[in-house]
């Protein structure tokens, strides 16, 4: 019995080949990309599974298509120059190439037409980018992410052309095709960079703080948590004191203090009170009645409204000064270490160091490109806490006479493990600064994309702390009322001053006084 005879696939011309394979080219990754999200959101949204069900009919299509092409490629029914028979597959990666450089070069402050070009430079990928502007308002890894996809679709369409179709000389094609990619992928990147360091720092001046409780920082409050430093708990990170000097077993005083000095006197709470109640050690989140924690300005105004009898942070401010004078509030304030206050910046920034006359430079502004202190040619991003807290009283102590910039929305973050992060991977750019204590930054909110930086060529160590020659030194310190009636609130302070208690601050990561 013969075999029926099969016509020949009819032949693709020049025109026809080009557009109807580029076309498929777009398509096909275009509906596998855009299916994957949509499947998950189809679950529970009637839309979203209309728009899956079109991906899929889209994929079904191209692969009927792609059957097609290779019937075509197999009989040599096809164009005969080998760089028309490729082009379809590295179109996608042109266009996308070149829009995506045109979108950050040309595209003005406002973000909204940014991401409206976006959407041109990638019309086969449309759900996940805008996803990613609906949930984190930046697209830029998803433009890395598409670029990489569209050039391995022009890989991955060269070699099937090449297997199915029959031998023709490919080398001055391929390396056309190559060398037009690799220019259009130089422009593309030399305007992202222009776009990262001169379009869109502008947008961070659109707004000024006004609210000091840093009401605009989301993150506050996730970045800070201590739970595993919560006294009378089981396996907590707590230093563990095993006979204690000093026992507190009636007339508890109740503590308040800042985020970064919690681990010290919540180990001496732990090792020091006795005869704590069971229904006291409800915790909520890591506070407890006699235990409470949270920011400077926080903990300061709960010992002048009378709501804690001691509390645990660096020196007050001028300002936090003037408000006990105010309210006719005497403070007594006891000195129980030292620690060193620190800049630090991302890893991936070649500068290790700067001036204090550097940092006031940045600070007020003068200085906004990090080339202008040995950096890379970028804009700096100089982060900011909340007025009244430690770290920022520290810094107005920095900046001495010279008064310091505003900070923008940007530039604000309330919580200090924000910064830390944010520092270390900031939108992925390496541009930011940031200040703390350096046990938050080493201890506290360790995080292996950031460096601490030299300040007048000397190190944060603590040998640098013991001897003085670090430049930028603040006190920790314990501060209660003079009309304070609790006897064990001297007795506690007192303990502090003890060689146990300088041991404790030692131990947990701080310098004492001695």
């Amino acid at each position: 019995m013969t075999e029926p005879i099969h016509p020949p696939p009819k032949m693709f011309a020049a025109t026809r080949y080009v557009v109807f394979t580029t076309l498929w080219a777009f398509v096909l990754p275009g509906a596998v990309v855009n299916g994957l999200p949509l499947m998950l959101f189809s679950l529970g949204s009637l839309p979203a599974l209309g728009m899956f069900i079109l991906c899929w009919i889209l994929t079904v299509g191209g692969i009927v298509f792609l059957k097609r092409l290779s019937a075509n490629l197999q009989a040599g029914q096809v164009p005969k120059s080998f760089i028309v028979r490729i082009l379809p597959f590295w179109l996608p990666l042109y266009w996308g190439l070149a829009m995506s450089a045109v979108a950050f070069y040309l595209a003005p402050e406002s973000l909204l037409t940014y991401r409206n070009y976006i959407y041109c430079s990638f019309p086969q990928y449309p759900v996940p980018f805008a996803l990613a502007a609906i949930v984190s308002g930046t697209m830029d890894d998803l433009v890395a992410a598409a670029h990489i996809i569209n050039f391995l679709l022009a890989i991955a369409g060269t070699i099937y052309v090449t297997s199915l179709a029959p031998p023709v000389p490919l080398s001055r094609g391929l390396i056309l095709c190559t060398v037009t990619a690799v220019i259009l992928c130089g422009l593309s990147c030399a305007s992202y960079h222009h776009f990262r360091t001169e379009i869109l720092p502008h947008t961070w001046d659109s707004n000024i703080v006004r609210d000091e409780r840093g009401k605009h920082d989301p993150d506050y409050g996730s970045d800070t948590d201590l739970t595993e430093y919560r006294p009378f708990q089981k396996n907590n990170k707590l230093v563990k004191i095993e006979t204690p000097t000093c026992i507190i077993d009636t007339e508890h005083p109740w503590i308040h203090g800042a985020f970064g000095l919690y681990p010290l006197y919540a180990a001496a709470v732990e090792a020091i009170y006795r005869n704590i109640k069971e229904e006291e050690l409800d915790y909520r989140h890591w506070n407890s009645p006699h235990v409470n924690v949270g920011t400077s300005p926080e903990a300061f105004e709960s010992l002048l409204n009378g709501q804690s009898d001691m509390i645990f942070m660096l020196r007050p401010s001028e300002k936090q000064l003037q408000e006990t004078e105010a309210k006719g509030v005497e403070l007594v304030i006891t000195p129980i270490g030292y620690e060193a206050f620190v800049f630090f910046v991302s890893t991936v920034n070649p500068v290790d160091g700067l001036r204090i006359d550097q940092i006031r430079d940045i600070y007020s502004k003068r200085t906004i490109r990090w080339e202008e202190v040995g950096g890379k040619r970028e804009r700096i991003l100089p982060f900011q806490r909340p007025e009244g807290s430690g770290s920022q009283t520290a810094m107005f102590r920095v900046m001495g006479d010279v008064p310091m910039a505003p900070p923008q929305l940007e530039e604000f973050r309330r919580g200090m493990g924000g910064i830390v992060r944010d520092v270390a991977d900031y939108r992925n750019y390496g541009n930011a600064i940031g200040f703390s204590f350096r046990y938050y930054v080493e201890g506290l909110f360790k995080h292996d994309g950031v460096k601490l930086l030299k300040i007048n060529d000397i190190a944060p160590t603590i040998a640098n702390i013991q001897n003085g020659s670090y430049p930028l030194i603040g006190e920790l310190v314990i501060i209660s009322r003079t009309d304070n009636t609790n006897a064990n609130v001297p007795k506690l302070t007192d303990w502090f001053l003890s060689p146990q208690g300088q041991e404790l601050v030692e131990n947990v990561g701080y310098v004492p006084t001695d």
